[in-house]
C-alpha cells in the first residue's frame, strides 16, 4: 500500500520523531492515487494544510496570541508565561514551543511538498479551468511563507547578518537539506513569490472577479479567497519580506506591492466594530481560529490569569489622544485586557465564524508603505500613508506634513504597538530594526543581544 498524505487522514504525533526533518508518515495507508483521483480530494488537502497552521503549536497560540506577543511586552505576564517575556530559552516553557514552532512548521512545509508532488503526479485530474493554477500557486506561496516565519525567528535580522545560515530550505518530501544563508533565502523566496504572483493574478477569484466554483464544489468564490493565500495576501508578503532587506530596491519593490494591494480597492478599514472586534474584513489572509481557539486562550489569558495590557502600550495617553480610536473596542471597559476581541461575541459578521486569526492584513499595508516610503526619504509620501492609516482608524496623531524623518519613525512604531495588540508582529519589528533595547512590560527597558532575538535551534 501507498503512502496517503498525512493531514487527510491522521495526525501524525510530532514530538516522536527522533529527528526534526523525519515528519513523512510511516504507516500504511490507503492507496495515494485513487484517493487523490479528483480535485476535491486536493482542495480538501490544501485545506489540511490551513488546519495545520491554525493550530496552537504555530498561529493559534505560539506564534500569536498565546506566545510570541509576551516578547513584544504589550501584555503582563503572570509567573507561568514570565520566561517567554524574558527570553529565557532554557526555561521549560521556551524549549517547549520553540520545539513545536520548529516541527510543526518543517511538517506543514512537508505537507506543502507532498500536495506539489501529488499535483505533479496526477496530471490527469481534470480541474476546473484554472484552479490547479491557483492552488499551485498557493501552496508556493504558503511554502514560502513558512520558511520566512522560520526566518525571522530563528535568524537574525537580515539588516545585521545577511550571511547568517540557521534553518533549512524544503522544497521536496526527500530527505535533501539546504542550510541557505538568510540573504540566499530572501533571495529565492522573493524569486518564488514573484514566479506565484503573476500566475494568481491570472488566476485567482479575488482579482479575476471569476469564481472557479461549480456544483458542490466550493472554496474558489472572490469571497472565498480572504480565507487562503490569495493574490494580495501573496502581495502582502512579498511586501513584508522585502522590507526586511533594508536596500533601496527592497524598499522600492515593498512599496510597489503596498500600492498594487492599495489601488485594487478589495480590502477597506472597517468603519464600526460591530460584532467584529478584530476587523475581520480588513484580513488580507486569515485562518478561521478553531471552535476552541482563540475564544478559549483569550479566556485563559485575561479572565483566568489575570493578563493585562502592560506599561509599553501607553493605553490611557492614548486615549486622552484619540478617545474615538476604534480600536479600543477590542478592549475592556477599563482598557486593561483584550478579552472582547476573543470573547464568544466576538464574531465575523460576514461568515458568522468565530475570529479569524490574522495572517496579514491591511493595516500593516499601510505601515510598510509608510516605512518604506521614509527609507527612501520621500517624507511626503510616509506621511500620506501614515496620516491616511490613523484616520482610518479614527485616531489621532501629532504628525504633520512637515514632522521630520525621526517623528514619522516614532509615530510607525507607536502604530505598530497599537495595531497588532494580541496577534504576536511587534516583536518581529523590535528585531528588524535592530533595536539594542525595547520597552519592557515591568517599565524597565531591555538590553537587546543576537541571543534573545535569535531562538535556539532545537537539537535533533
Amino acid at each position: 500500500m501507498k503512502k496517503l498524505l498525512y493531514m487527510v487522514v491522521a495526525v501524525l504525533a510530532l514530538s516522536s520523531c527522533n529527528n526534526w526533518f523525519d515528519v513523512a508518515p510511516k504507516e500504511e495507508y490507503i492507496d495515494e492515487d485513487a484517493l487523490f483521483s479528483s480535485e476535491s480530494a486536493f482542495r480538501n488537502a490544501l485545506n489540511g494544510i490551513y488546519t495545520e497552521l491554525r493550530s496552537s503549536e504555530l498561529f493559534g497560540s505560539n506564534l500569536g496570541l498565546g506566545g510570541i506577543e509576551f516578547m513584544g511586552q504589550t501584555l503582563v505576564p503572570d509567573s507561568e508565561l514570565k520566561p517567554i517575556a524574558e527570553f529565557d530559552y532554557d526555561s521549560q516553557i521556551m524549549k517547549e514551543k520553540i520545539e513545536q514552532v520548529w516541527a510543526s512548521m518543517y511538517h506543514a512545509i512537508y505537507s506543502c511538498n507532498n500536495l506539489l508532488r501529488l499535483f505533479d503526479k496526477n496530471q490527469d485530474v481534470i480541474f476546473i479551468k484554472g484552479a490547479r493554477e491557483v492552488m499551485l500557486a498557493e501552496l508556493k506561496v504558503l511554502r514560502v511563507a513558512m520558511h520566512y516565519d522560520l526566518v525571522r525567528l530563528f535568524h537574525p535580522a537580515y539588516t545585521s547578518e545577511p550571511s547568517f545560515k540557521g534553518i533549512y530550505w524544503k522544497e521536496s518530501t526527500g530527505d535533501e537539506l539546504q542550510q541557505l544563508s538568510t540573504q540566499e533565502l530572501c533571495t529565492k523566496m522573493l524569486a518564488q513569490l514573484t514566479e506565484a504572483i503573476a500566475i494568481l493574478k491570472k488566476y485567482d477569484p479575488i482579482y479575476t472577479g471569476e469564481s472557479l466554483n461549480s456544483d458542490g464544489l466550493f472554496g474558489m468564490a472572490p469571497s472565498n479567497r480572504v480565507w487562503k493565500m490569495n493574490y494580495y495576501a501573496a502581495l502582502g508578503l512579498k511586501a513584508r519580506i522585502a522590507l526586511a532587506l533594508g536596500t533601496e530596491a527592497g524598499y522600492l519593490d515593498a512599496r510597489a506591492c503596498v500600492d498594487e494591494i492599495l489601488e485594487g480597492g478589495y480590502f477597506s478599514f472597517a468603519t464600526s466594530a460591530g460584532t467584529d472586534l478584530a476587523f475581520s474584513r480588513e484580513h488580507l489572509l486569515g485562518l478561521p481560529s478553531p471552535k476552541e481557539g482563540l475564544q478559549a486562550l483569550g479566556y485563559t489569558l485575561f479572565r483566568d490569569k489575570g493578563v493585562v495590557l502592560s506599561p509599553i502600550v501607553q493605553v490611557e495617553e492614548w486615549k486622552q489622544e484619540a478617545p474615538d480610536d476604534i480600536r479600543f473596542r477590542s478592549m475592556n471597559n477599563t482598557l486593561q485586557n483584550l478579552l472582547p476581541k476573543y470573547d464568544s461575541l466576538s464574531i465575523a459578521v460576514f461568515s458568522g465564524a468565530p475570529q479569524q486569526i490574522p495572517y496579514i492584513k491591511l493595516g500593516e499595508i499601510y505601515l510598510i508603505g509608510a516605512e518604506a516610503a521614509l527609507k527612501l526619504n520621500d517624507l511626503s509620501g510616509a506621511y500620506a500613508y501614515l496620516s491616511t492609516f490613523v484616520d482610518k482608524r479614527f485616531s489621532k496623531t501629532s504628525i504633520v506634513e512637515t514632522s521630520t524623518a525621526t517623528e514619522l519613525m516614532e509615530e510607525i512604531e507607536r502604530q505598530y504597538i497599537r495595531e497588532f495588540l494580541g496577534e504576536g508582529q511587534l516583536f518581529y519589528c523590535y528585531k528588524r530594526w535592530n533595536l539594542s533595547s525595547i520597552p519592557s512590560y515591568d517599565g524597565r527597558n531591555i538590553e537587546m543581544t543576537k541571543a534573545k532575538y535569535v531562538w535556539p535551534i532545537p537539537a535533533n
